[in-house]
Order: C-alpha cells, then sequence, then structure tokens
C-alpha cells in the first residue's frame, strides 16, 4: 500500500529506484530484487502485470512511473466526459516538433517559431520565461505542450527579448506582443486558429482577437488576467510591482536565485526541490535582466477590461481558485463581460497546474473538449 501510495502522489513523473527506498522502506538496504517483488505485487493489486502496465511504467535505466491515464478514463464515465484523448498514450516530444524558424515583426525584431502536431491549429500566445526547446522538460508548461499537441497543430513562438527570440534593441511593449502574435498567425497562413492564453498572454490574445476577429475561431484563456497588478485599484500591489522591478534589476542574474525564487514560489508553490532548481536556472537562462524587468512592467500595466466587451469567439475561462499571481477575482471579470464565455474553476491555488496535480485531469480535459467542439463545429 506505501508502495502504490508513493507512486500514485508522484503520478505523471519517473521516480527513481533511490526516491522509492527512501520514501517507502526508510532509506533501509533492499535489493533490486525486493523491489520487483513489491512492483509485482502492487500491479497485481491494481488488476495490472508486468507485460501490460497498464498503471506502473517500468522506465529502463531511470525507474518507474505511475500513469494517470486508465485514472482519467474512470473519471471520465463517471463524470460523463466527452473527450477521452487528453492522456494520449503516444504524446509528442521535442523530437516530433519542426525546426526552429524565425520571422521579423513588423518592427524588425527577430522572432523565432515553431509547431508540432497534426490537425485543427492552436497557436500559443507568447509567454515571457519561455523556450521552444527548453519547454518541453518544463515541469510548468511542458505537459501542456505534449498533451495539446497529441491533439492539435501546436504552434509556438517565443516572446520578443526572451526565449530563443531576438534578446538585443527590442522593443517591449503590449502592443508590439499583439504584433508578434499577428505575425505568427500570418506566418502559418491558416484561414482560422484558435489561441491559448496563459497568464497575461491571455490579455494579448484578447487584444489580437479584437482586432482581427474573421482570424480567430476560439480562446482558451488559463490563469489569465484583463488588468495588471498596478491597475487593480490597490495601493500595496502598485508599491509591491515596482519594488520587485527594482529587485529584478539588481538581482535576477545572480549565481544566489533568492530574486528568481520569488517569482518560483508564485507560480509554483508545490513543486519539488529539483523543480524549483530547474525553474530559477531556466528564469535565469530565458532573458537578461533587463528584458525581465521591462516585461514586468508592461505587464502590470497591462488593462484591457474596457474592451472584453468586443470578443466575440466562444471563450473558455480556466482558473485555480487560490492564483495568487492572477487573483479569480480577474477571472471572474472576464467571464462576466465576454459574451459567449465560460469559467473553470479549478480547485488549486497553483499558478501554474502541474501534470501529476489532482485537476490535471480537469484542466486538461476541459480543455481538449472546448476546441474539439470548436473543431466539430467547423466540420458541420
Amino acid at each position: 500500500f506505501d508502495l502504490v501510495a508513493f507512486l500514485v502522489v508522484n503520478a505523471g513523473r519517473v521516480v527513481s529506484k533511490d526516491e522509492i527506498i527512501a520514501a517507502v522502506w526508510g532509506g533501509r538496504i533492499v535489493s533490486d530484487s525486493a523491489i520487483s517483488t513489491r512492483i509485482a505485487a502492487a500491479r497485481r493489486a491494481l488488476g495490472d502485470d508486468g507485460a501490460t502496465q497498464k498503471f506502473i511504467k517500468t522506465i529502463h535505466g531511470r525507474g518507474f512511473r505511475f500513469d494517470m491515464r486508465p485514472q482519467f478514463s474512470a473519471m471520465k464515465q463517471v463524470t460523463d466526459r466527452k473527450s477521452n484523448a487528453a492522456f494520449d498514450p503516444q504524446l509528442p516530444s521535442l523530437a516530433d516538433q519542426s525546426p526552429i524558424q524565425y520571422f521579423e515583426s513588423y518592427d524588425g525584431a527577430s522572432i523565432a517559431h515553431c509547431s508540432v502536431g497534426d490537425g485543427h491549429p492552436v497557436v500559443f500566445s507568447g509567454s515571457w520565461m519561455s523556450h521552444l526547446e527548453q519547454d518541453w522538460d518544463n515541469p510548468g508548461w511542458g505537459p501542456y505542450v505534449r498533451h495539446l499537441a497529441a491533439h492539435f497543430e501546436l504552434i509556438r513562438y517565443d516572446l520578443r527579448g526572451n526565449g530563443m527570440s531576438g534578446w538585443e534593441n527590442i522593443d517591449i511593449s503590449f502592443d508590439k506582443m499583439v504584433d508578434d502574435l499577428e505575425c505568427t498567425i500570418d506566418t502559418y497562413g491558416h484561414e482560422k486558429v484558435s489561441i491559448f492564453g496563459g497568464s497575461q498572454g491571455a490579455a494579448v490574445a484578447l487584444a489580437y482577437a479584437i482586432r482581427q476577429p474573421h482570424r480567430v475561431s476560439r480562446l482558451v484563456l488559463y490563469g489569465g488576467y484583463p488588468r495588471g497588478r498596478k491597475c487593480r485599484g490597490n495601493p500595496e500591489a502598485i508599491a509591491e510591482s515596482e519594488a520587485l522591478v527594482t529587485l529584478i534589476r539588481q538581482g535576477w542574474a545572480r549565481d544566489n536565485p533568492a530574486i528568481r525564487q520569488q517569482v518560483t514560489a508564485m507560480f509554483m508553490p508545490h513543486a519539488t526541490q529539483d523543480e524549483v532548481r530547474w525553474f530559477n536556472e531556466f528564469q535565469r537562462a530565458c532573458a537578461p535582466a533587463e528584458n525581465v524587468a521591462r516585461f514586468r512592467q508592461v505587464f502590470d500595466e497591462i488593462d484591457v477590461s474596457s474592451v472584453l466587451g468586443k470578443v466575440v469567439q466562444p471563450t473558455l475561462i480556466v482558473h485555480a481558485r487560490g492564483d495568487v499571481v492572477a487573483p479569480l477575482s480577474e477571472a471572474k471579470m472576464m467571464a462576466s463581460r465576454i459574451k459567449n464565455s465560460q469559467l473553470v474553476i479549478l480547485n488549486s491555488d497553483s499558478h501554474m497546474n502541474f501534470e501529476n496535480d489532482h485537476e490535471f485531469p480537469k484542466f486538461m480535459g476541459s480543455i481538449v473538449d472546448f476546441l474539439n467542439e470548436g473543431s466539430s463545429a467547423r466540420a458541420d
């Protein structure tokens, strides 16, 4: 039971034998054969076996992984979900991604872009701290890319001044970010696309959908906000924003990750130590300090609240109840003002919903269902 419980808690993640020994046997010396015997017993208890490996997967040379897909299928039957594809057994990887290419935005900024998967085109609105290659290992964004690319043509680009896009002599502003999204969509030439906008990317997606309504079929807004921290009428939030920008300029690139750690703690409060270390270093590698500081200024000054009523596309808004980066009140504002919208609230306090989070099936299932509804409507 302890072994099964440990694997379930870490579902979707490969756990090593050393981790299992530490968690289940308290670090005592245990032979490989003893572990294999217990794994076999755990499989039998779940109606599984070493040949099928329906629940407990052996990842040769690395350890074991508890597979969430069968659990999601059972949940689907209970909740009468319409899509069973959110956990496709053959998820794409970096090897399936197209080569990185570049285009020049309207002002000459160099923007890196790529695609992966087949089907209806879904464009990821550019996000701060993204990297078209390293995101596959990102504990936050990585699962979104893999699962969505299993069903759709997923088109991604790195925000200007960030990731694999050009870093130097860049005008970082909200309007330029909307321009970059427009250029990305034009580059791929689809008549219509759906857009996934996460965090500040939600406002960028909304602005583009209003600018070019005939090019957008559906919007998915996750952890988004129409108003940045400095536009919500809270003096303390304004002071905190200005202080964080100053700290970023002074300490973002240091070996000591203290400043980056503040952002990591807000984005992923329940991350493991390894995930925290990875994300802290990832943030430093994504952009220079001055660009990051400018991003924070721009994001905290976003305000598209007055034009939400102009959005005409069906819109899915997904938001964690306890999100400290983007409060739930911002999601409710979008849902109340966007006419053809629906709000899905996750019982979580994480801005980035991890694959092993108990709400991940609901999170990903609602998005896949919503986008597939749009595909079916177009086919009809």
